[in-house]
C-alpha cells in the first residue's frame, strides 16, 4: 500500500511528538530509510510541505500564499486584514508571477481571492465576447 505525502507527514508528526528531542535525528534517519525502502524519496518536498502545514495548524496558524506581479514588500495593514478575514493568524508565503501584470492573488486553504489585473482583463474580454 502506497502512503500519501500527508500520511507520511502525519506519521512523522506523531512520532516526533512522542519522542525525546535528543532522539529526533535518529527518528529522521529511520524515516528517510523507510522512504527509501518504499521508493518514496522523491516525495520529500511534498512531505515537508504537509509536515509544515500540520505544525502550523497545531499552533493555530494558517498558511497564506500571496502571489504578486513583482517583488514588493507586503503592507502590514494587508496582513492584519487577512488575519481578521480568516479569524486567526497567518504565515505569509510570497510568490512572484509576472503574468499577473498587477494586483494580487491570495490563497488560504481552499479559499482563493484573485484580484489580479490578468483576471480582470480576462473577465472583461469574456464579457465583450458575450
Amino acid at each position: 500500500m502506497k502512503l500519501t505525502s500527508q500520511q507520511y507527514a502525519q506519521a512523522l508528526m506523531e512520532v516526533i511528538g512522542e519522542t525525546n528531542p535528543k532522539d529526533h535525528d535518529k527518528v529522521l534517519e529511520n524515516f528517510v530509510r523507510i522512504l527509501a525502502q518504499n521508493g518514496d524519496l522523491g516525495k520529500h518536498e511534498e512531505i515537508e510541505r504537509e509536515f509544515r502545514k500540520l505544525k502550523l495548524s497545531g499552533e493555530g496558524i494558517k498558511e497564506a500564499e500571496v502571489t504578486l506581479a513583482k517583488e514588493v514588500e507586503i503592507n502590514h495593514t494587508i496582513v492584519n486584514e487577512l488575519n481578521q478575514a480568516v479569524g486567526g493568524k497567518l504565515e505569509i508565503r510570497k510568490k512572484v508571477d509576472e503574468s499577473l501584470i498587477g494586483g494580487v492573488v491570495v490563497r488560504v486553504d481552499d479559499t482563493l481571492i484573485d484580484a489580479s489585473i490578468k483576471t480582470q482583463l480576462n473577465k472583461l474580454n469574456q464579457s465583450l465576447k458575450s
